[in-house]
């Protein structure tokens, strides 16, 4: 199932999850992936919304307990780490 969508999350939906917003979105056009929207909430948010892959500090994970995808990143700063789990993210879903 190739991923369409993905948010995300944080507590409060504006600081922390708009840096990993963008840190997601220059992930992608580094590696010239198109076609998937990304935005973010708050995690009180997250029901409201239908996306394919969810992105969260691990602070935050078990709020996100019952989604199917989920990146739980260590350190929500890392572009790193976040296109590490990133990029597996997309492989594992295409291969699904």
């Amino acid at each position: 199932m190739k991923v369409r969508s993905i948010m995300c999350c944080c507590g409060g939906g504006v600081g922390s999850s708009f840096i990993v917003q963008i840190n997601v979105q220059d992930v992608l056009k580094k590696h010239g992936i198109e076609g998937i929207s990304v935005d973010h909430v708050s995690v009180s948010e997250i029901s409201m919304h239908q996306v394919d892959l969810f992105v969260v500090g691990s602070d935050l994970t078990a709020f996100l307990a019952d989604k199917p995808r989920v990146i739980t990143l260590d350190n929500i700063m890392s572009k790193e780490e976040l296109e590490t789990k990133l990029l597996a993210a997309l492989e594992a879903a295409e291969n699904e």
